[in-house]
Parts: structure tokens; sequence; C-alpha cells
């Protein structure tokens, strides 16, 4: 998919079916940012959408989670092992569940079943808490 505007583009996450949410990876320049991860298996999309703009993970500045819920924060882990640049930003209610996904892990299992969790999400991995950002109410990135 793509917006008129051609430095925001819009990528289906490929989350249950075509087109149920969305990844928006946003250009200045030659520097990116990604909104919202998808899941585990969202990884190959982004790295399809960003070469398509001629640019690689090293190029990802930021990966800006809108909410945790993990069909659109849980490729957050893998994404940023793919971006070595990259900053993480979430918000502050967030921010620990990226760095332990335990909690949301176990609640996501305990809902959907160990087998239907992995089908769903993959695995989910922690972020390095020294790569977030978590900003305040009213900071602008």
């Amino acid at each position: 998919m793509q917006t008129s505007n051609p430095d925001i583009v819009v990528l289906d996450s490929h989350y249950y079916q075509p087109e149920l949410a969305a990844i928006h990876l946003l250009r200045a320049d030659q520097q990116f940012a990604i909104i919202d991860t998808g899941t585990e298996a969202s990884v190959t999309a982004v790295k399809q959408g960003l070469a398509k703009l001629g640019a690689t993970f090293e190029q990802v500045e930021f990966i800006i989670l809108t909410h945790i819920h993990l069909d659109h924060a849980g490729g957050a882990g893998h994404l940023m092992q793919q971006c070595p640049n990259a900053k993480l930003v979430v918000h502050p209610k967030g921010a620990k569940h990226m760095v332990d996904p335990a909690k949301l892990v176990a609640g996501a299992t305990a809902v959907y079943g160990e087998a239907q969790f992995k089908a769903l999400y993959g695995s989910i991995l922690p972020v390095d808490e020294a790569r977030l950002i978590v900003p305040n109410e009213g900071d602008t990135l």
C-alpha cells in the first residue's frame, strides 16, 4: 500500500488476514522511522518495504510503538536486532514490557494457548533498556 505522500509508506503486517494491521515507514531524507512493528513474521515485509525505498535496516533511526498489543509490537525485539542504529520509542507504561516481555507472553498464551500464540506471534524478544526512549507527556520526537 502507498499513501499520496511518498515519505510515508504503509505496509501490510500480514497479521492473521490481509490488511488487518499496518506498519508505517516514515522517511526524512535518508533516515527512517518504523511506526509499529507487527509480529515476528512482519520483519520480512519491513525489509522489503525499506528495500523498495532503496534503504536498509541500518538507516532506521526510530521504531515507534503506538501501543504494546502484540499484533502491533510483537516484532519490536526482532526489528531492534536488525536495526542496529534504532532507538525504540515506547509509552512509559509499556517500556517495562518491552524490556521483559514475559508477562505479555504469559497473558497472551493463557488466552490463545501455546500453539495458537506461536502461530499468531512467533517469538517475542526483549529489547535492551539502553535502546529505549520513553517520552514524557508533551515531548516531541
